[in-house]
């Protein structure tokens, strides 16, 4: 998944959330104090849930750099060998047609 659509899944399931929480409470028959008891305990856990949500989220973030990191490295390391090659070639080519050259002149 990418990042906007992690944040917008986020963002709904936060929403989501507060609002379902807060119908159920609100019209649940209970009295003032076990109302504000339950918002308190509903909060504290959709927190946590947050937190640990956040949390997953950041450690894949970091395990995707680390592996676009190291697939570019890979990359870098293999398009500078590709290039030593390369050059190598074409230094023989020009060492093939200078000595070609040379014993054309000589005969």
């Amino acid at each position: 998944m990418n990042m906007a659509a992690n944040k917008g899944m986020f963002k709904g399931a936060l929403i989501g959330g507060a609002v379902g929480a807060a119908t159920a409470l609100l019209f649940a028959p209970k009295s003032g104090r076990e109302l504000r008891s339950d918002i308190k305990n509903r909060y504290i856990d959709a927190q946590d849930r947050t937190k640990q949500f956040v949390s997953d989220v950041t450690s894949k973030a970091k395990d995707t750099v680390s592996q676009v990191g190291d697939q570019a490295s890979d990359l870098v390391g293999k398009t500078r060998s590709a290039i030593r090659s390369a050059k190598d070639e074409l230094e023989t080519w020009k060492e093939d047609r200078k000595e070609e050259q040379a014993q054309k002149s000589g005969h």
